[in-house]
């Protein structure tokens, strides 16, 4: 202990003696350390930490599984089935994502919320902070209406008084009680939801295999695994298939793990960006090994002297390595003090499926994480260079002149450099590879005009309007007075807006010529305007009319892609759909008009089959969006039109208010975060390795200094004396180029799933990283070499 305190001191003391390269180094640790540790903060929070439910491993999602969808919503029949016929799980919860409107106490609000079947809390594992959850007797068509509620809507409405249990709420028009709030710490399945309400489905709904709304999650029994769950119920599915023809063709079972449902695709996204953060650190400590290098040579007859007295060769490594260290473990305290601002900066612009980690925190694992961290990157950086420290020909360094004995070194300078180049490079082209692939996402056609179109969320309250004749007025009404407002141009309504969430599909019947044939599509009630104020092309057909009432042939208008899945190769206009319930005398429908495809859900993903409908002739999926194109900025009407939907209806909540524009960017907020981090931490990595080939080349200079001298005494031009240096510069700058190509080329495809519209081993964007880091690296180069230039010879020749 006694000689590792002298070390420590003696270390403190040659750190402080030279400042530059303290804080240089320190500050190339500190990026390093510190990406790593936010990157490793939010892997920690969203990929390591467990679900705050009870054996959270033991937890799937069940879906239906139609060719190319492996994720469809559940028909309740099908659930029935599931629970009667499996022996893997030892219980089945159901819901549905859902809206509802709170209103009286105060201004309207729209709350995010599930419908769920009573099982889904004792399920989970998890009990209210207060009061109770819902019964099974509770969770009946009819029965008294109840409601569980976060601890953040408990805390802003109801202010955190215990008297909110047992207090009643008005919900979508109908009182409802209060019965329990829920832990701060508990959401699902996102943390947007904020109440959950008995599902309550009637006899009718709980046996239909026609409609697919339902999300089912499932808790596998102990003694059996994902893989047996898995088995077992695509063999139910196919013996369903056999008996329901009609209605379960082709439907198969998905059994995924609750864990790997909530992560989804971003686990690799956020290990790609884990393996870039790293990536920087061995840039960084390459950095700081040159630096080491550097600092030796001009420390060379301090040791040569400690070695002729006696000095142990290991005592001499254990010294320069614990200043490493103390390099290391100092760039991992500002690391971490680096990473709490990283982590509340990254919070910001996280996309939502990242809700989790919104509330990262920097726990125990994540400081043993930068503690680790520090020390292995002390020991990668300082160990080299300590051996070659200590490797002296004393005779060499202690005569005069003994300063060039070090010279035969360089070439380890020089791989570190090359290394830098081609770590660096890696990180280039793949920040290449997410920019390109972003920039084509951005430039794909969604099917309408997004400019000027402003959007808003209503979700009227059904039991407000007994009808479909009063329901139709509603909308009537609302439209015709937005529409009237100044600035306005046109106004209309949608059940779903695109590139939003989309909900489960319903099973048509399309005709043919002999039969009935099923075909699974999106179902989406519009106003008769829709499309033109959306923007969007009507291929075939005409469009919704006001004509299109009740009283006249029912209509729809079908998309590109269920046109070609009902009817491949025909023509769609004139043709019949029918919907729910199968049977000779099931309501039909005449295909008026084709409408070009509308992205649906994602950029990226290819439109699903899509049914629209008139509001004046579907009161099924009522429009919950509203429409409003400008002709000025959308933003600045956001307020009238609020107060002229408060005139139609004073009890009407308005939320989410957002242009398209805004709604498109949402839907790429993914690709986007991956980019913009991909982009942040090669430009670190660009940054560092300039900063190194910088200082090996000024070294080199310096080294050289009385032999440029002579050249120039000699007659060398400042020209020769460029190249000579650029030269060097540029041998270096090719070997890293080489080099960062091939691991680029290997390493790009781990993440091909994550790219669009741009294959990983992409030509021109290779080419195009190759260049711009040459170029760095060549103006890296040309700084010494023209400092070289002006080097005076009389002072040069008798320079030591």
């Amino acid at each position: 202990m006694r000689t590792l305190w002298q070390d420590l001191k003696y270390g403190v003391r040659m750190l402080r003696a030279q400042p530059t390269f303290t804080v240089v180094a320190i500050l190339a640790l500190s990026l390093g350390i510190g990406a790593n540790t936010a990157i490793f903060s939010v892997i920690n929070t969203v990929l390591l930490r467990p679900l705050p439910y009870a054996a959270p491993e033991q937890l799937t999602m069940v879906w239906e599984a139609l060719p190319g969808n492996r994720e469809n919503s559940v028909a309740p029949g099908n659930l029935t089935a599931w629970r009667e016929r499996n022996q893997v799980f030892a219980d089945l919860a159901a819901y549905t994502e859902d809206t509802f409107n709170l209103s009286g106490g105060g201004e309207p609000e729209k709350l995010e919320g599930l419908a769920a079947s009573a099982n889904l809390f004792p399920l989970l594992g998890v009990q209210p902070l207060l009061g109770r959850t819902f019964s099974s007797e509770e969770d009946q068509p009819g029965a008294n209406r109840v409601a569980v509620i976060s601890y953040g809507l408990w805390q802003r409405r109801f202010g955190g008084s215990p008297n909110a249990i047992g207090s009643r709420v008005m919900l979508d028009g109908a009182s409802a009680e209060i019965i329990g709030v829920m832990s701060p710490s508990f959401y699902f399945p996102t943390r947007q939801q904020s109440i959950w309400t008995p599902l309550a489905l009637t006899p009718a709904q709980a046996g239909t295999q026609m409609a697919h709304f339902l999300r089912v999650v499932a808790r596998i029994k102990p003694s059996i695994t994902h893989q047996q769950a898995q088995a077992e119920m695509s063999a139910i599915a196919a013996r369903l298939e056999k008996e329901f023809p009609q209605t379960n063709i082709t439907v198969g079972a998905n059994v995924v793990p609750l864990k790997d449902q909530f992560v989804g695709n971003l686990r690799l996204a956020l290990l790609v960006l884990f393996a870039a953060a790293g990536f920087v650190l061995l840039v960084a400590c390459t950095n700081v090994a040159n630096l080491l290098l550097f600092r030796a040579a001009s420390r060379q007859k301090e040791i040569a002297v400690r070695l002729a007295l006696g000095a142990g060769r290991w005592r001499l490594i254990r010294q320069l390595l614990t200043e490493s260290l103390m390099l290391s473990l100092t760039g991992g305290v500002a690391g971490l003090m680096l990473a709490l601002w990283g982590v509340s900066t990254l919070a910001a612009v996280m996309p939502e499926k990242l809700a989790s980690a919104k509330a990262v925190t920097l726990d125990l694992r994540v400081l043993a994480f930068t503690l680790l961290v520090s020390m292995l990157t002390g020991i990668i950086f300082g160990l080299v260079p300590a051996f070659q420290s200590t490797r002296l020909n004393l005779n060499a360094v202690l005569k005069e002149g003994g300063r060039d004995a070090a010279r035969g070194r360089s070439g380890l300078r020089s791989l570190l450099v090359v290394a830098e180049i081609a770590l660096a490079l890696v990180l280039l082209v793949g920040a290449g590879l997410m920019i390109n692939s972003f920039l084509r996402l951005r430039q794909v056609d969604t099917g309408f005009k997004a400019d000027g179109l402003l959007t808003l969320e209503i979700d009227p309250t059904l039991s407000r309007f007994p009808d479909q004749t009063s329901l139709a007025g509603f909308y009537d009404r609302l439209i015709e007075r937005i529409g009237a407002l100044p600035g306005v141009e046109s106004a209309g309504v949608v059940t779903r807006l695109p590139l939003t969430p989309t909900s489960g599909t319903y099973l048509f019947f399309a005709e043919a010529p002999s039969r009935w044939k099923p075909a699974s599509a999106l179902p989406n009630s519009v106003s008769p305007n829709y499309f033109q104020v959306m923007g969007m092309t009507l291929l075939s057909g005409r469009a919704f009319t006001l004509q299109d009432t009740p009283e006249t042939t029912p209509t729809a208008i079908i998309n590109e892609a269920m046109a070609r899945h009902a009817w491949p190769g025909q023509d769609p206009l004139g043709k019949r759909l029918r919907m729910y319930p199968y049977n000779h005398t099931a309501p039909t429908f005449t295909v008026i008009g084709v409408v070009k495809d509308a992205k649906q859900s994602e950029m990226q993903a290819a439109a699903k089959p899509e049914v629209y409908r008139s509001y004046k002739q579907l009161r099924l999926y009522p429009p919950r969006n509203l429409v409003v194109r400008t002709k000025v900025a959308p933003q600045g009407l956001a307020a009238a039109i609020r107060q002229a939907i408060w005139e139609v209806n004073k009890d009407q909540p308005v939320s989410n208010i957002r242009t398209m524009e805004e709604v498109i960017g949402e839907s790429v907020s993914n690709p986007r975060f991956n980019m913009l981090l991909l982009a942040i931490f090669a430009a670190l990595a660009l940054l560092l390795a300039a900063v190194g080939i910088y200082g090996v080349m000024s070294y080199m200079v310096m080294q050289h200094t009385r032999e440029i001298g002579i050249r120039m005494a000699l007659g060398a031009q400042a020209s020769d004396v460029l190249k000579l240096v650029v030269g060097k510069g540029l041998i270096l700058t090719i070997a890293g180029v080489v080099s960062g190509v091939a691991g680029a080329f290997g390493l790009t495809r781990l993440m091909a799933t994550l790219l669009y519209g741009v294959t990983a081993t992409d030509p021109l964007t290779f080419a195009a990283v190759s260049a711009l880091l040459a170029t760095v690296a060549l103006l890296a180069c040309y700084l010494p070499a023209r400092r070289a230039t002006k080097v005076d010879p009389m002072v040069a020749l008798r320079y030591e």
